[in-house]
């Protein structure tokens, strides 16, 4: 039995919404992590405790979102590792590790109570010699051997666009007029059309610099760096042009201009590493 099968089929609108998400308004309220268990007060420091050393934002927000969007993947793939006996659960987070490169799980236990989550989250763990120590209030400390520990999930990023992505130039312009004001300010809408449009060309055929970022839905959707005031690739951009599939399905547009820190999280969530956008959080 698939591990959906044991849960109710809106499990993903389960829970709260959270309050994190870059750019709020633009992205979807999606929480699957909260819908599967219970996270309490403090979880992503605990998790932050345990990880490699890494820039993860004011409060740790980065990496609470790269959470929640690598556990709506590993749900979708079926790669939690759920007891037989369903009495805890394990989830392989993404690609983090501990400083010395062990994996890092996160740890569920059974919620025996009749109302959702299904789980609570205990905490983070590695898997020392594939044991795991298993324990509930009351009861002596049991070492189960796990022999088939879950995964990382698989990123299937759709192609990059084939075509220029067309910029709905006139609602990016009424939506974000403060924030391109202040990368670019004092200039009529004349002149920044004509700047951010020539950038978005640029970096459309800079293909190789486009990097995809993963939604706390399980989509994804390309980045482009748009570099106006900075000199090449090497500096942080002055925005992030998020692309996505165009409503009638045909084509791609680009509906708005991300600062490149509210960008930030998303591409980490859809990589292994920061390398590629560190540039990216120099301004949050």
């Amino acid at each position: 039995m698939a591990l959906m099968d044991h849960f109710p089929s809106n499990i993903g609108s389960l829970g709260n919404p959270g309050t994190n998400w870059p750019d709020r308004v633009e992205e979807p309220d999606y929480d699957a992590l909260s819908g599967f268990a219970h996270l309490g007060r403090g979880w992503v420091d605990g998790l932050l405790d345990r990880i490699a050393p890494e820039v993860w934002g004011p409060d740790a927000r980065w990496l609470e979102t790269y959470c929640h969007a690598n556990f709506t993947l590993a749900m979708r793939q079926d790669l939690l590792h759920v007891d037989p006996q369903m009495r805890f659960a394990l989830w392989r987070v993404g690609s983090l590790a501990t400083a010395d490169g062990r994996p890092i799980y996160g740890y569920f236990v059974r919620n025996a109570g009749i109302t959702p989550p299904p789980y609570f989250l205990v905490g983070f763990i590695t898997l020392d010699d594939g044991i795991l120590r298993y324990q509930v209030p009351g009861a002596v400390c049991e070492l189960i051997r796990v022999d088939s520990p879950p995964v990382s999930p698989a990123h299937f990023v759709p192609p990059f666009p084939s075509l220029l992505p067309s910029t709905m130039w006139q609602h990016v312009l009424e939506t974000r007029r403060e924030r391109i004001a202040a990368r670019l300010p004092k200039l009529p809408d004349y002149s920044l059309r004509y700047l951010i449009t020539g950038a978005v060309g640029a970096a459309y055929r800079a293909r190789s610099r486009a990097v995809p970022g993963l939604r706390r839905d399980g989509s994804y959707q390309w980045f482009l760096p748009i570099h106006i005031t900075s000199a090449g690739p090497n500096d942080a951009p002055d925005f992030i042009a998020p692309v996505t599939i165009a409503d009638d399905g045909q084509g791609h547009v680009i509906r708005t201009l991300l600062e490149p820190h509210m960008a930030y999280p998303l591409a980490r969530a859809a990589d292994a590493d920061d390398g590629r956008i560190r540039t990216w959080r120099t301004r949050a």
